[in-house]
């Protein structure tokens, strides 16, 4: 797979080499965990598109930037948020 490449949630287009930043009021609608977990940089937690179908994707909540870096580059999408936070878990993962 290309740097360059990307995928498509919902509209928006994620990195699937890094992680990718997005203004919040383009993730106008989607789900954000009401629990985030309070890091360096903001907020460890996941987001997702409001439709029922759409898994969690692991993302940093930046609110004073008011930005969320979404995390399209995990590999995998998570059938709970509680599951997408863990990637944060990972030594390699941790920004």
């Amino acid at each position: 797979m290309s740097s360059k490449e990307k995928i498509k949630v919902a509209g928006i287009k994620l990195r699937t080499d890094k992680p990718t930043n997005v203004a919040m009021d383009q993730l106008f609608g989607w789900v954000i965990w009401q629990f985030p977990q309070p890091q360096r940089r903001g907020y460890q937690g996941a987001v997702r598109p409001p439709e029922p179908e759409h898994a969690w994707i692991p993302a940093v909540i930046e609110i004073d930037n008011n930005r969320v870096r979404v995390y399209g580059n995990a590999g995998e999408m998570y059938p709970t948020p509680e599951k997408a936070v863990e990637f944060f878990n990972n030594e390699e993962n941790k920004y």
